[in-house]
């Protein structure tokens, strides 16, 4: 497709914001495409009318959503990976001033969503199941005699593997930045206990995925979550 037809003009805006619209709308639209070289300045603002400063400020704009790369070299291209520093904004927006009820909710709600998702995705993901189990037995031998800090890694992983366990790519770069804004809330979980308490509901979490009980899931996580909330009082 010409660049011409590709980056017309089609309404009235600000020449940085339609830069911008413009970009986002092909990307849903499937016109631009993960990987995709963008034309360079002259030929977008040729095309869409607008000067090259606005070209630059709406490429700017769009490199810092996690949109657009530029290569030295070689130009601007799509990016072939989702960006997270929009999400982490997002995320940051409320963790600033937090709501101890939202951020309960929004865990309890995507670990739901993660362990449904290993179970759909169960003959795909057996790689990630075996490392599940490889971190749940690791912290079996930790407890009672690993610094709060060994227990908070094997923590993390353990969250993490289960992201990557979904298959799912969007949903597993979601869960994972909320899992790492919580790390300071998930390493108060391990300042007075030695791992028992973890160990206990991340094995009913593993068990949920090993038996393919989905009808467990809910309870599972719930009391995942409580135990969660419940130590950072201790």
């Amino acid at each position: 497709m010409a660049v011409q037809e590709l980056f017309r003009a089609n309404k009235r805006e600000s020449a940085v914001d339609f830069v911008v619209n413009n970009i986002k709308k092909l990307l849903v639209e499937q016109k631009l495409k993960p990987g995709d070289r963008l034309p360079n300045e002259v030929e977008i603002s040729e095309a869409m009318n607008v000067s090259r400063g606005s070209v630059r400020e709406a490429l700017r704009i769009l490199t810092a959503f996690g949109l657009v790369e530029s290569r030295v070299g070689t130009g601007t291209y799509i990016c072939q990976k989702p960006g997270r520093t929009l999400a982490d904004s997002l995320l940051f927006s409320f963790f600033v001033n937090p709501d101890t009820k939202n951020l309960y909710e929004l865990r309890k709600a995507l670990e739901i969503d993660v362990l449904q998702l290993i179970l759909a995705h169960y003959d795909e993901n057996e790689d990630d199941r075996i490392a599940l189990e490889e971190n749940l037995e690791e912290l079996s031998q930790l407890i009672a005699k690993a610094t709060p800090e060994k227990l908070q890694e094997n923590d993390l992983a353990f969250h993490h593997l289960l992201g990557s366990c979904t298959t799912n790519p969007l949903l597993e770069q979601i869960y994972n930045i909320v899992i790492d804004f919580m790390e300071p809330s998930i390493t108060a979980t391990h300042k007075r206990q030695h791992g028992e308490y973890v160990y206990k509901v991340h094995h009913d979490m593993v068990d949920v995925i090993r038996t393919r009980n989905g009808e467990r899931i809910s309870e599972a996580v719930a009391s995942s979550v409580d135990t969660w909330s419940s130590l950072q009082d201790l």
